[in-house]
């Protein structure tokens, strides 16, 4: 349509122009030369017309071809980074699970409603932990000395007494061995017997060591201390004395037993009256030797330590041992030998 115009306004130009000239007196040559110029000069206007037509063309095609690259590089990238954020899900989605199947296996209560738990951050305590964790050695009491002592004059008489028989032709009679239940019983009738001693502990009053062992979680009632396991910061009313799994655990002082009794945090644990209001418990105990009622004396061995509960299974296998007064906890530091 624009050609068939362009044609037509081509003709009315040529017949205006060939009437002007027609009404002027030019040559013949003169005309044919003005009518060749502007046959030139439409055909130049033409041909660059077809010119910018071509190039308006190939310019629209690098066009809608750029849009076309643009639009697939975006999808592309869009696809990948889809691709991309759905396995970092995944990756998260399976570190997740493994927490959650790791902490079901060493999961550890919600201590958050536990009086003892210090609510401030932890960041904020700027304490340090080697100084938390000081290692005490207890000390070798009196009586510990006097009973190796005992042990050791025991131990020469029977030789002597051995060599005096073998030397007369006789044999020393053996010692019948009791079996367990038998060294029960007699522990509780010896317990027994001695119900009637008086419990009379007292701020003046010494503690034995209950444990060979050193104190891996101080006593802290001023401040909070680190629990590795819980893995947070929290008051400790009790000492926590490491030892090997079947140690035996002596009384700390006579007492009688008012309660054996099971928990999650402590385990077995055994709870003794020493009188005037005292009371000391253990805690992380197996094989308990006594029941409740009896009555122990000092350095008698009460039971034996156990594997250690899941509050303590960082710190490994331990004796749990706190004294009390009354309701309220009582360093038991201030009262060791």
């Amino acid at each position: 349509m624009r050609e068939a115009n362009f044609k037509t306004c081509s003709n009315i130009g040529k017949f205006y122009l060939i009437k002007i000239l027609h009404n002027y007196p030019f040559s013949g040559n003169t005309i044919r030369k003005t009518k060749k110029k502007v046959d030139g000069v439409m055909k130049r206007n033409r041909m660059r017309r077809l010119i910018q037509q071509k190039q308006y063309a190939i310019a629209s095609f690098v066009l809608f071809a750029a849009i076309a690259a643009m639009t697939g590089v975006y999808v592309s990238n869009r696809i990948t980074n889809e691709r991309q954020e759905q396995e970092l899900v995944r990756k998260e989605q399976e570190l997740a699970d493994a927490a959650g199947q790791e902490e079901e296996k060493t999961s550890v209560p919600d201590y958050s409603s536990d009086p003892f738990v210090n609510a401030t951050n932890p960041a904020d305590q700027e304490e340090d932990l080697t100084s938390v964790s000081s290692i005490i050695k207890p000390k070798e009491t009196e009586q510990d000395k006097q009973k190796k002592e005992q042990d050791m004059q025991t131990d020469t008489d029977d030789r002597e007494q051995d060599q005096k028989n073998a030397a007369d032709g006789k044999t020393a009679e053996p010692e019948k061995v009791r079996t367990e239940p038998e060294q029960k019983s007699a522990q509780d009738t010896q317990a027994h017997s001695k119900s009637a001693v008086a419990l009379n502990f007292s701020p003046e009053s010494d503690l034995s060591w209950p444990l060979q062992g050193d104190v891996i979680l101080n006593y802290s009632m001023n401040q909070t201390v680190y629990f590795a396991t819980l893995e947070q910061y929290k008051y400790n009313p009790a000492l926590i004395i490491a030892g090997k799994v079947n140690d035996p655990v002596n009384a700390a002082a006579t007492g009688k037993i008012t309660d054996i009794s099971a928990n999650e945090e402590t385990g077995l644990t055994v709870t003794m009256d020493l009188g005037n209001g005292y009371s000391a418990v253990y805690g992380q105990l197996k094989e308990v030797l006594y029941k409740e009622g009896a009555t122990v004396e000092v350095g008698n061995a009460i039971g034996y330590v156990a594997e250690p509960t899941k509050y303590y299974s960082v710190e490994g296998s331990n004796l749990y041992f706190e004294l009390l007064k009354g309701e309220e906890p009582v360093d038991p530091m201030q009262y060791m030998q």
